[in-house]
């Protein structure tokens, strides 16, 4: 069993080899290296795991985009990737008048997924 504070990199490794030549699908990845309290994810082979990481490609993607350090609400936006050959699309999100709804109104595309720098300055125009 993988507990939620330790890497999966291993076990997911070995799934890959297993799968051969054919694609893996992750759901919802997290495959940042993480350092365990036990030092089981030490310094040792950190540079292979995030190769390994690294080595997957995002082809589907959306995520809400929130201030740092707040809970999940005001909503600034999202950022969606809908396809291996559509481009990563910032929406921003607006209110519409008399309190009626929301709207996601586009406002970034890119070839690459927008760095948060980049998203903060498109959304503050």
């Amino acid at each position: 069993m993988i507990g939620l504070e330790s890497s999966i990199i291993g076990s997911l490794s070995e799934m890959v080899d297993a799968a051969g030549d054919r694609p893996v699908i992750l759901l919802n990845p997290d495959l940042v290296d993480k350092v365990s309290a036990q030092g089981q994810q030490s310094i040792r082979g950190r540079q292979a795991r995030i190769d390994f990481a690294s080595s997957f490609e995002t082809i589907f993607q959306f995520q809400n985009i929130y201030y740092s350090g707040t809970s999940y609400f005001p909503i600034l936006g999202s950022v969606v990737k809908l396809g291996p050959l559509e481009p990563w699309v910032a929406h921003q999100r607006r209110d519409l008048m008399n309190n009626d709804g929301e709207v996601y109104l586009p406002v970034y595309a890119s070839e690459t997924a927008p760095e948060n720098e980049v998203l903060m300055t498109t959304f503050a125009k």
